[in-house]
């Protein structure tokens, strides 16, 4: 099996054929791996910021960049690759405050809420998450099995649950 590299501010989908997806060294940004357990069909997105209001001529370049125009695209590429909406589920990674920035000013957190509340508003439940916190991680799925694995810097693998 191979992995599919899901780079800052992009997304890949998979359906199954033996191929995994990861994103590495998740900062801020936050990947959203959504995944239909019948169908075996899986996606991954790394965003780095949480609206596109401020920037949309950005988010039409490049809709990975932001949580809604990214979150919103993941799930209908799913869709297109055979995923069934109502068997969709969401895994969440990354989000860390890794600078100060000042008061108010965190844009890991922010990023975090972004995804909560649009996955929510999707009715797609969050299964896991490994969120927050000021430590760099790396997410993979294997979407044969659904099982999502997480590595936090310096440390092993683990499945998140």
């Amino acid at each position: 099996m191979s992995d599919i590299l899901v780079k800052l501010a992009d997304m890949a989908v998979t359906n199954g054929n033996g191929d995994g997806l990861a994103a590495y060294g998740l900062g801020a940004t936050v990947a959203v791996i959504l995944y239909d357990e019948t169908t075996k069909v899986g996606g991954c997105l790394q965003f780095m910021l949480s609206g596109s209001m401020s920037s949309p001529h950005r988010a039409r370049e490049y809709p990975g960049m932001f949580a809604d125009t990214g979150i919103a695209l993941l799930m209908k590429s799913c869709l297109a690759a055979g995923a069934r909406r109502e068997s969709l589920t969401a895994r969440l990674a990354g989000g860390a405050d890794l600078m100060e920035k000042g008061p108010g000013y965190r844009i890991g957190e922010e990023n975090v809420t972004a995804a909560r509340k649009i996955l929510s508003g999707l009715g797609i439940t969050i299964q896991a998450e490994a969120t927050g916190g000021c430590v760099f991680r790396t997410v993979r799925l294997d979407a044969t099995t659904g099982r999502t694995y997480l590595k936090r810097h310096g440390g092993g693998w683990e499945e998140l649950r």
